[in-house]
């Protein structure tokens, strides 16, 4: 069952990324499709913030936050390319 659960949500992942910077696909699939990856990570995110504060783990919030910058940035450099 593990097994099936990884398979199905890295597709749903894989699909989706390629799904958003494709050209051919149309604009509001491609929203969609972005709208599901910020939704994922940022669930990430959210639940590595929780965790943290809620056990006062301060390497948990740090985790949190480098994932946060990451995620960021990793974005911001790939809509600079998109634009040029």
């Amino acid at each position: 069952m593990e097994t099936i659960l990884e398979i199905l949500f890295e597709l749903i992942l894989e699909g989706s990324l390629e799904a958003s910077m494709e050209k051919k696909v149309p604009l509001p699939v491609r929203i969609i499709a972005a709208a599901v990856l910020i939704g994922v990570f940022g669930g990430l995110i959210g639940f590595c913030f929780y965790c943290g504060i809620h056990d006062g783990d301060g390497i948990m919030l740090v985790l949190a936050f480098v994932i946060l910058v990451i995620t960021v940035l990793g974005a911001r450099s790939i809509y600079r390319k998109r634009r040029k």
